[in-house]
């Protein structure tokens, strides 16, 4: 899971409530007196009085941590204002507190992953919200809080999957706040709010995979922040705000595949929040915030290869959860950020091949996050988050062989993600999970070659995206998951022979992505993915005994990612899928017999991957690479009748492969990997 830097709006909402309990609490002391009307009036302020205490004791549950007994005591506010209502229902300042109530419930639910229950109050919140905006369209109060309903609104529908919908709130909630921020240029706070609105846009962009429309909302909010922050340069809510925009720009720039580029902006957001720190080193949000930054710069140090430098920063991040975190072992979120720190640093011990710490890691991530499900069970948020860690352990035991364990841990993620949709079937995003965890089931029966069983579930998983596809065709994400569940489909067709339906699932990936691609250019992630698929249908060609077809695919494939890598030379994914590709157009070009040029290629695959392999020699398997690399040049060699050459280059392959399994002496695969060479060394040699 990654952590995700919550940009709060303040003052909105029920921000303002505050003030408006704290003048009924007021009027309840001064109101009294003999006579039947004063008398009748006194009850209603005894009523007030009640439903505030049970306002602002549901406060000090929150700040406790004690979410059920808050939930009980904002019910019987809203009761209590219910009834008040009832008494006067024109009582515009009564339904405003009714609203704010039904916000805050809204609130906990949100906070509990009650995904329906929550959308069901911010709903009934904003019917009262807008009725009392269209009743003074010149109140700038009803205006603001109208636009916090509807991005109350649309926070739900993206955490539902639901983002065409979200898309409409948030546009909605922008409007309302750029004519409250154009009728008042100098008010900071509509000023802030309208930036929020364009970050709350630019996030749901992102996930719709409309990256260059979201980086210029997310650009429009930094104009707006860098003014406030140049206009008061020493407010540290300015300051902090510029952060959280740099770092909206950084995860744009990132999902763009500018990892350079991304850097910059996450360091210089991180320069902000070290400032602000050390500034207020008691207070615990600024130094979460350095946490958050040091985890976006990791991110993309691993994206690039930089792996070492990646653990650095994840440990820096892990210093300050935990000190947090052992402040308050009663703080969830906390304890939960603790874990992610966790994840993240095993996530790069998983990538160095070093996979018996990376399930350390992983398992202690896991205890956290049972203990949070523990305390908590009905915050199906704490669940997701389980499912979440399951899914890590089963990557690392089907790499270590440990296949029981392996399908132990991918079963129960399954059966969660079975529960938690059953919990919710209108959460889009919870069903997509499912159809992911459909796909990991099928991932581990591939590793125990129950390929016929691999099947069923990666076709479960295809069906599912299927509908989620069809229910909402503008959503960019869904026909991505699309594409990649008819690869996965084809690459078990593929190992059970069914060479045709293989490269029929691969291309109807192709149409999938390439459309996807070509509606997004900058959209690395799916340009690579157009990669993938030309590539797999190359693989199909190669085996069906079309060299000259499979070298068109391979082409296509080399095009794209020498592209991606030209783009950022940095980034150690782009410059490793490079190397790859020319191996595939040397396996290409030997086949047609063309030697030398395959030669070429080779050779160009093994210096790329030499390259990474010292850049971070930690990295197992950039290390395994090389061997790989190796293994060609030695088909080639046999193929040319250099029978001297060729067990050369097994013996370097396997020299390198011998160290890898050493380092690394979990991972059952590479094992198997160094059985393969000696098997081939042995043959040369008699």
């Amino acid at each position: 899971m990654r952590r995700v830097l919550v940009d709060k709006c303040q003052p909105l909402g029920w921000c303002y409530a505050a003030p408006s309990l704290a003048v009924f609490a007021v009027l309840g002391v001064l109101c009294g007196g003999a006579g039947l009307a004063e008398a009748a009036e006194g009850d209603l302020d005894s009523e007030r009085d009640r439903a505030i205490h049970h306002f602002v004791e549901g406060n000090a549950d929150i700040t406790r941590g004690d979410t059920p007994a808050a939930l009980q005591n904002y019910v019987l506010a809203q009761r209590l204002f219910e009834h008040l209502l009832a008494q006067a229902p024109q009582d515009l300042e009564r339904q405003r507190d009714l609203s704010v109530l039904h916000e805050r419930i809204g609130d906990l639910f949100m906070a509990q992953g009650k995904l329906s229950e929550a959308l069901a109050k911010y709903q009934e919140s904003h019917v009262i919200a807008e009725r009392l905006a269209n009743s003074d369209p010149t109140s700038s109060e009803w205006q603001s809080d109208l636009s916090v309903a509807e991005e109350r609104i649309g926070d739900v529908l993206v955490a539902q999957g639901n983002l065409g919908q979200a898309l409409l709130s948030y546009r909605a909630s922008h409007a309302s706040r750029k004519r409250l921020a154009d009728g008042d240029p100098g008010n900071s706070a509509w000023q802030r709010n309208l930036a929020v609105s364009e970050n709350k846009i630019g996030h749901v962009l992102v996930l719709h995979g409309n990256l260059a429309e979201a980086l210029m909302n997310f650009t429009a909010a930094l104009a707006i922040r860098d003014r406030l922050a140049q206009a008061d340069p020493e407010k540290a809510e300015w300051q902090r705000d510029l952060s959280v925009s740099l770092e909206r720009i950084g995860d744009a720039l990132r999902a763009q595949g500018k990892l350079g580029e991304a850097l910059a902006n996450y360091h210089g957001g991180l320069k902000i929040r070290e400032r602000l720190a050390r500034a207020e080193p008691l207070d615990t949000g600024l130094q979460r915030d350095q946490s958050v930054s040091y985890d976006r710069i990791g991110d993309v140090l691993r994206a690039q290869g930089s792996l070492t430098e990646a653990l650095a920063n994840y440990m820096s991040s892990f210093a300050i959860t935990q000190r947090l975190a052992g402040f308050d072992l009663e703080n969830a979120d906390w304890q939960r950020d603790l874990s992610v720190s966790q994840e993240k640093i095993g996530d790069v011990l998983w990538a160095q091949g070093n996979s018996l710490e990376a399930l350390g890691r992983y398992q202690a991530v896991l205890a956290i996050r049972e203990q949070l499900a523990k305390a908590e069970p009905a915050n199906a948020g704490w669940q997701y988050d389980i499912q979440a860690s399951l899914g890590r352990i089963a990557e690392v035991a089907i790499a270590q062989g440990n296949l029981a364990l392996a399908l132990a841990s991918v079963r129960r993620r399954h059966e969660i993600m079975v529960r938690l949709t059953n919990l919710d079937l209108a959460n889009t995003g919870w069903r997509r999970d499912l159809a992911l965890s459909w796909e990991m089931v099928g991932d581990v029966r591939v590793a125990r070659g129950n390929l016929a069983e691999a099947l069923t579930d990666f076709r479960a998983s295809l069906s599912i995206a299927e509908q989620l596809t069809e229910a909402d065709n503008g959503n960019a994400q869904l026909r991505y998951d699309l594409a990649i569940a008819h690869i996965k489909v084809g690459h078990v067709l593929r190992r059970q022979g069914d060479l045709p339906g293989a490269i029929a699932a691969y291309r109807t990936a192709a149409v999938i992505v390439v459309r996807l691609a070509d509606g997004e250019p900058v959209n690395s992630v799916w340009q690579r993915t157009v990669a993938i698929a030309k590539g797999s249908i190359g693989n199909i060609l190669l085996a069906q005994g079309d060299p000259d077809g499979a070298l068109e695919e391979y082409v296509t494939c080399h095009e794209i990612v020498s592209r991606l890598a030209a783009r950022d030379p940095k980034n150690a994914i782009w410059r490793s899928d490079l190397s790859a590709s020319h191996i595939k157009i040397g396996d290409a070009l030997r086949h047609q017999g063309k030697l030398q040029e395959a030669l070429t290629n080779y050779q160009e695959a093994l210096g790329l991957a030499k390259g990474l392999a010292q850049s971070d020699p930690t990295n197992n398997e950039w290390q395994r690479d090389v061997a790989v690399n190796f293994a060609k040049l030695a088909r080639l060699h046999e193929q040319a009748g250099d029978r001297v050459r060729a067990l050369a280059a097994f013996r370097d392959g396997r020299t390198i492969m011998e160290n890898v399994v050493r380092l690394s002496p979990q991972y059952a695969a590479w094992k198997q990997d160094l059985i393969w060479f000696d098997s081939q060394i042995t043959l040369l040699e008699k």
